[in-house]
């Protein structure tokens, strides 16, 4: 009995999704300014098909409005080191895009797809008031395909702060060419009635398992087509790198690359690309939120390319420009620094960045290291997660005068908070 239970439990949380379903994949990203447009961007086993959307009163679609995607035709076939064995390989299929604009602010849409006869799920999103007043919820590593915690901790969080957006810092899934974890991650309820937005982990970048092992590509191409984000970014990480406006934030995505990548022409565009925008976009926001998925305040000893090759490049760049709030994972270890400015402590209220590294949202976990721990005069809190078996995700208040970020465990229990005073 407690095993029939166990499996009806499981199949509510974690649905077996059938890889021959027409529509799937269907994601909610945000526009350049998410007052007016949000992008829907899924899959489909037929070259025409169409999105209906409408204002969430008008149930019954009877006013909807229809529009036609861009579509591409795609599979892995012919990327380097891709296995023939993926579904990704062998389920040739067309990925549509679609932004709608002229919508209006601070109004709850629903929308659906049609395709040969076929429909969707009705999905919902709200677009930004341009109010000072809001919140947004972030995760970070996923990770682990069918993991027990990610799927609950995103519901939860949903019910808990209601909030229109949520961020996600990379490592979505384990393996990026194995198509069943984003079928397990994205074709699922908990994606249903929110803009998502997320920059790619090193494992976005990793194809399906070729004799057992996980090589890398050099390109996320699985990120690329299950994601359409702002196309504004650095010309050579398009899609990976990008930046919207939602409210009175402006949001920046950098693409961390790579696990053996950390260094080199990419990263160099990256930066001058930030500069150039900061320095145009100047003015029109109240706080910068980056999100990015290597730590370069986190742990040295697990991925020491960060501290050799990214510390030094980035912070500086973060200094220039007062960023407020840096969200990161990869660690898998929670460590939330002091206000820094530059590399150090900030002697100053409204000068210096706060460096969020949540560890994980899903079930991989690392203990402490000495990095973190041993005469660190940067970090206010770190957590061993493996030793408490935690998982986090943040809710950020976010007002005229500061943002306050409140972060959960899986069991929701406040764990960490720390408040960001306006500087702008």
């Amino acid at each position: 009995m407690h095993k029939i239970i166990s499996l009806a439990i499981s199949l509510i949380l974690f649905p077996i999704v059938n890889l021959d379903n027409f529509i799937y994949h269907i994601v909610t990203t945000p526009a350049e300014d998410s007052r007016y447009g949000v992008t829907i961007n899924y899959h489909c086993a037929f070259p025409k098909s169409c999105i209906e959307y409408t204002t969430a009163n008008d149930k019954e679609f009877k006013e909807a409005k229809t529009v036609s995607p861009q579509v591409e035709l795609w599979s892995t076939r012919g990327i380097e080191k891709t296995s023939t064995t993926s579904t990704f390989y062998t389920k040739e299929r067309y990925v549509c895009h679609v932004t709608l604009t002229s919508l209006k602010p601070n109004t709850q849409y629903i929308y659906r797809i049609i395709a040969n006869a076929q429909i969707s799920e009705v999905k919902s999103f709200k677009t930004a008031s341009g109010k000072e007043k809001w919140n947004f919820v972030a995760f970070t590593d996923f990770q682990h395909y069918n993991n027990a915690v990610t799927h609950p901790l995103i519901q939860n969080m949903e019910e808990k702060f209601n909030p229109p957006l949520a961020i996600c810092s990379g490592d979505m899934v384990d393996v990026a060419g194995f198509e069943q974890s984003w079928n397990w991650l994205l074709d699922n309820k908990v994606f249903s009635d929110i803009i998502f937005a997320a920059s790619p982990g090193d494992h976005e970048f990793w194809a399906d398992a070729i004799n057992g092992k996980y090589p890398q590509y050099t390109e996320p191409h699985t990120y690329n087509h299950l994601f359409r984000f702002p196309q504004n970014g650095a010309k050579s990480s398009l899609n990976s790198s990008y930046y919207f406006y939602y409210n009175n934030v402006l949001f920046i995505s950098l693409d961390m690359n790579n696990s053996n990548i950390s260094k080199g022409e990419r990263f160099n565009d990256q930066v001058e690309w930030f500069q150039k925008t900061l320095d145009h976009l100047r003015g029109t926001y109240r706080y910068i939120v980056v999100y990015e998925h290597k730590s370069i305040f986190g742990s040295s000893i697990i991925d020491s390319a960060v501290g050799k090759n990214i510390r030094p490049q980035w912070y500086p760049v973060f200094q220039k420009y007062n960023v407020d709030l840096v969200l990161s994972g990869h660690d898998h270890i929670y460590s939330r620094t002091y206000q820094l400015d530059g590399n150090q402590k900030s002697a100053k209220k409204k000068r210096g960045t706060y460096y969020l590294d949540m560890g994980s949202s899903g079930d991989k976990r690392r203990a402490l290291d000495r990095s973190l721990t041993d005469e660190d005069t940067l970090h206010a809190k770190v957590i061993d997660l493996k030793g408490e078996k935690l998982s986090f995700a943040a809710n950020i208040e976010v007002t005229k005068k500061e943002m306050k970020v409140s972060v959960y465990n899986q069991y929701m229990q406040l764990v960490d908070s720390f408040t960001i005073k306006a500087k702008r």
